[in-house]
């Protein structure tokens, strides 16, 4: 799995959210491993291409049921990618082009699943 090569300007949650991927070519859906601010952990069965743009959304999905909250659709680069051992790829997405509102977005729900998450890892999106 290739790394970062620079460190992230923001803190990332351990966070699994419904998403949907866009790329030129194909749209699929994934689940994030994490998110933060300034980009996600992605999870899927189809592999990403490092450096390829792609416009992914969002969904908040609380006890196996998506949320009220509209969802986040920001567009983004794959900045590294990889395979996990239970053969899914994993793929780190930076986010691009965000706006404020994108980003007020983000920090409400990083800030409301902060404290549930901590207590119980994963627990508060399942």
């Amino acid at each position: 799995m290739t790394t970062p090569a620079r460190r992230r300007q923001h803190e990332r949650l351990e966070l699994r959210m419904s998403a949907e991927v866009r790329t030129a070519k194909t749209t699929f859906t994934a689940t994030t491993r994490d998110l933060s601010e300034g980009g996600a952990g992605l999870s899927a069965e189809r592999r990403l291409a490092e450096g390829e743009q792609i416009t992914l959304g969002l969904f908040l999905v609380v006890d196996d049921v998506e949320n009220d909250t509209p969802p986040l659709w920001v567009k983004g680069r794959v900045a590294w990618t990889g395979e996990t051992d239970d053969k899914r790829f994993a793929a780190g997405v930076r986010f691009e082009v965000i706006t404020d509102e994108q980003r007020s977005w983000l920090r409400q729900i990083l800030g409301q699943l902060t404290p549930k998450s901590s207590a119980t890892p994963g627990g508060a999106t399942r």
